[in-house]
């Protein structure tokens, strides 16, 4: 009985000790689990930044070839710009050089223009006044183009030419030859002729350009009929007809 008591008690602590053992093994399974998963999650882990770091080196690698490339255009494009500096300043200087022929011609254009204007009567003058203005003199300072210089003697002669063929009219004072001041209506025919008179004066004479570019006036007051009778026909007032009127030629 006695040994059937030791058997029952070696057997309990036998049991005991495999339910403890089976805790233990249970407990330290789940620690190994427990491992293993957070080993797996840091390989995962590992492997997904592995991944984003290697998209961020071959991006990276991408653009800075992408820079390379571009600083190779910009060179290159440098280099041609230069190219085409260059040959622009060559063709400066070229046109410089065509140019000073050009610029000392202009000066003796623009003096010679200057002085045909002040032999053509008052009214032309006045005509071409805006274009005058602006041909500089040895008084006045040049801020011009030499384009817009030759535009400028272009136009005045231009207008000259016009004027030649043309019949302009203008108010006048003439001096009589005692010395009696008068106002006259003239009619200038082109850039050499002219008529005035005073059909309330009975005054009229005719005006011409001499070679030395200076009118010259010449009374003929018995002419004061034929120079109204061209005046009214000029502005319409009387029908055209044919006015006997004397011209010089030289």
């Amino acid at each position: 009985m006695k040994q059937i008591k030791i058997m029952a008690l070696g057997l309990l602590a036998t049991g005991l000790c495999a339910q403890e053992g089976m805790e233990q093994a249970k407990a330290l399974l789940e620690k190994w689990y427990e491992t293993q998963r957070t080993i797996s999650k840091e390989e995962s882990d590992w492997r997904i930044g592995k991944e984003v770091l290697q998209e961020r080196i071959d991006l990276t690698q991408r653009e800075s070839e992408m820079l390379r490339q571009k600083q190779s255009a910009t060179q290159q494009e440098t280099v041609e710009s230069q190219k085409k500096v260059d040959e622009l300043k060559a063709i400066n200087e070229t046109l410089k050089k065509g140019l000073q022929p050009l610029m000392h011609d202009i000066k003796a254009l623009e003096l010679r223009v200057l002085a045909l204007v002040t032999r053509t009567p008052e009214p032309v003058q006045q005509r071409v006044a805006p274009l005058t203005q602006r041909i500089p003199t040895a008084k006045t300072s040049n801020k011009l183009t030499l384009s817009e210089r030759y535009q400028n003697v272009v136009g005045v002669l231009n207008e000259l030419n016009k004027v030649a063929r043309e019949i302009s009219i203008a108010s006048e004072v003439r001096t009589l030859e005692k010395g009696e001041k008068v106002e006259v209506t003239v009619i200038y025919l082109g850039l050499s002729q002219a008529y005035y008179v005073n059909e309330k004066s009975r005054v009229a004479g005719v005006g011409q350009l001499d070679k030395g570019g200076v009118w010259r006036w010449e009374a003929n007051n018995g002419s004061v009929d034929a120079v109204v009778q061209l005046l009214g026909i000029y502005k319409g007032e009387k029908p055209a007809a044919y006015v006997p009127l004397a011209v010089k030629v030289q």
